[in-house]
């Protein structure tokens, strides 16, 4: 299938190795960690050398077929580094006005338009100051249904 579904003049690459090749040079790869197929446990740190499950027992490893000598782990976790990702935002001219628009901005009284205007943002501000005095930091939401 591959591009033949896309439309004429598409600018997607012939397949993953290229697109790969193209990210590599951006700094934006990612960290593989292997796992137990249930997800009891990471094998990282201080069990990155662990070859079955503490909860389990379970192997690590796919059980080898033919002659190959290679270990192929169950499960692998692709752990995307956030600090090179935030580097990224703040090179580019376009894209660190969004970054800092929190500080920028001027609330209207009564009106939420960004988590800034918030009481947990203000909260957050009179506890930590100097952090909060840096337009640059970057503050990291968690969100729960």
């Amino acid at each position: 299938m591959g591009r033949s579904i896309l439309p004429e003049g598409n600018r997607l690459k012939e397949n993953f190795y290229a697109v790969k090749s193209m990210m590599k040079p951006l700094g934006l790869g990612y960290q593989k960690i292997n796992m137990f197929p249930n997800f009891c446990m990471l094998y990282y740190i201080e069990n990155a050398e662990m070859t079955k499950c503490m909860t389990c027992g379970h192997s690590r490893y796919k059980p080898r077929t033919g002659r190959g000598k290679t270990l192929v782990a169950y499960k692998k976790l692709r752990y995307f580094l956030i600090t090179p990702r935030l580097q990224r935002l703040f090179m580019s001219p376009r894209t660190v006005e969004h970054m800092i628009w929190h500080q920028a901005h001027h609330a209207v009284d009564g009106v939420m338009v960004h988590p800034s205007n918030g009481e947990a943002w203000k909260r957050f501000n009179s506890v930590y100051p100097n952090f909060s005095a840096e337009s640059r930091n970057v503050r990291l939401g968690l969100c729960t249904d």
